[in-house]
């Protein structure tokens, strides 16, 4: 399926005016909320001030109408499709092989806060705010980060998830260890996640903590 049916978490908040900007008009709108969310009928003339050509926006289409207008005016646009999972507050944990002692797993605390790891933790006001708002956890290695998963925003009890890890340090199964000990916080807290996958490794990992898809869409790049 092409175009996203249910409002993500970002859209939602984006509209409630907590995070990111909705521009409204009389027949539609476009939200600026990381990604760009285009919804109801086409308004050309605002699209062109927000969007112009070339400017690399990531764009996704919640009408029928809007996909046209993509798929007519930007015959060059890329696309690749990401993965919406049902959003879920109770989850499966899988058995994972014991870390090795040169790897050490830490939740996400003041001083991770500060460290900003992969931009994790820039959506709260202070080290506070994310403390009492989100959720996260990390693995130290020499000491750096290298591995990292956090809650992106916090709106109503519901959080975003993020993760990821330093290159060199991918296909040790460090992410995962990040994801289950940031979900059984979230668990114990009761914090609603919601998981939009940007590949299928993502999706994959999604699938073996128990996550099930809602459903794929496009997005356009112009």
């Amino acid at each position: 399926m092409e175009i996203l049916q249910s409002k993500p978490l970002l859209l939602r908040s984006c509209e409630a005016g907590f995070f990111g900007k909705n521009h409204i008009y009389k027949n539609g709108s476009i939200a600026e909320a990381l990604f760009t969310y285009l919804s109801g009928e086409p308004d050309e003339e605002l699209f062109n001030q927000l969007c112009a050509p070339k400017c690399g926006r990531h764009l996704v289409c919640l009408s029928q109408s809007w996909q046209n207008f993509i798929q007519k005016n930007f015959l060059d646009a890329e696309n690749y499709v990401r993965y919406q999972m049902k959003s879920a507050d109770h989850f499966i944990f899988p058995d994972l092989r014991k870390l090795s002692s040169e790897f050490e797993i830490q939740k996400f605390g003041k001083k991770e806060f500060e460290a900003k790891p992969f931009s994790h933790g820039t959506n709260y006001k202070n080290a506070e705010d994310f403390a009492e708002n989100g959720a996260g956890a990390v693995i130290w290695h020499d000491g750096k980060i290298v591995s990292s998963a956090s809650s992106f925003i916090t709106f109503k009890n519901e959080i975003e998830l993020d993760f990821s890890t330093l290159e060199d340090y991918r296909r040790k199964g460090l992410v995962t260890h990040c994801i289950s000990k940031m979900l059984r916080d979230c668990e114990e807290r009761a914090l609603k996640v919601h998981w939009d996958a940007q590949t299928e490794v993502s999706r994959d990992i999604a699938f073996k903590f128990g996550f099930t898809l809602n459903q794929s869409y496009k997005v356009y790049i112009v």
